[in-house]
């Protein structure tokens, strides 16, 4: 889910608002964030300088461990200080999104035994990626699980109204369909044992031990403003590299040129702008990086330079 989605947004008739249909929504979005910092590391040269989404404070606190100058960036102030938390110790809280994945999940459950708690949590203790393919291939993804996607994040379906209020975003065609494929790839590459984001999309609990690094609150930068704003307010080359999330799913054509423009001239040349999108993509290199990306949503995540 978003990192940025109500973050970036401004009020309804802005010229710089990103999806016609977005309203601010001052309320925790984001309990965790949704995509996966190893991408980023990889982009990112050393000891960049780097605008990323403060989202729930794990991308922000893996990039500055990682001895990157991290500023974060929310127009939701509620989540700003969530971030901030979090890189402080304070505990995990439950957002919009996960509130939405808890449903489906429930629903998924109540259709299929093999998706209860406890058979979940013993296939999530597999370490071995090709038995837990099969695994998820034999005994999960059936015909319940396809039946209730398909009714839920259909054209109509209850969690896509949902995602559409909650974060101004619209699900793309046939995406019942894409996230069973990208869980089996996911699974295929990425043992669940070790995988936080398949304990937290399949069974929405944390994975046992994992931590967030150890980064001092004061060592981020906290912008709160929205993302265009703040791009265009600042110093060419302010930045060496910036994480956008998906903050152009479903945003008006306008809005994402401007961003663009904005992006291009906020980053050092040949510097990185990231953004991940729910979509499919024909960009073989956008896929290949949604492959990589342990958390399972994403169809395709662009780098430019």
């Amino acid at each position: 889910m978003r990192d940025e989605r109500a973050e970036a947004m401004l009020t309804r008739g802005s010229r710089e608002r990103g999806r016609s249909s977005a309203n601010p929504r001052q309320r925790l979005l984001h309990g965790w964030d949704w995509a996966d910092p190893r991408i980023e590391l990889d982009e990112l040269a050393p000891a960049s300088r780097v605008l990323v989404s403060a989202g729930a404070g794990e991308m922000v606190a893996a990039l500055a461990a990682a001895g990157h100058t991290v500023t974060a960036i929310a127009s939701n102030r509620q989540q700003l200080d969530y971030a901030r938390r979090r890189l402080a110790g304070g505990a995990f809280e439950p957002g919009a999104a996960e509130r939405l994945f808890d449903l489906g999940r429930g629903m998924i459950r109540a259709a299929s035994p093999a998706w209860s708690r406890r058979r979940m949590r013993q296939f999530l203790q597999e370490g071995d990626p090709l038995r837990a393919a099969e695994q998820w291939k034999a005994r999960l993804d059936n015909r319940s699980l396809a039946s209730m996607l398909k009714t839920m994040l259909g054209p109509a379906g209850m969690l896509s109204a949902l995602i559409l209020r909650d974060f101004a975003t619209p699900i793309p065609p046939h995406f019942d369909e894409a996230i069973r494929g990208r869980i089996a790839r996911a699974l295929r590459k990425h043992p669940p044992r070790d995988n936080p984001f398949a304990w937290r999309l399949l069974l929405g609990e944390e994975l046992p031990g994992h931590r967030l690094p150890a980064v001092e609150p004061a060592a981020v930068a906290w912008v709160d403003v929205p993302l265009l704003e703040h791009l265009e307010r600042v110093d060419p080359g302010t930045y060496d590299a910036i994480s956008m999330s998906n903050v152009t799913d479903g945003a008006e054509e306008r809005w994402v040129r401007d961003l663009r423009k904005a992006a291009g001239r906020a980053v050092v040349p040949g510097g990185p702008v990231i953004a991940r999108s729910f979509a499919t993509t024909m960009d073989d290199d956008a896929a290949k990086r949604a492959r990589r990306d342990r958390s399972m949503l994403w169809g395709s995540i662009v780098v430019r330079r």
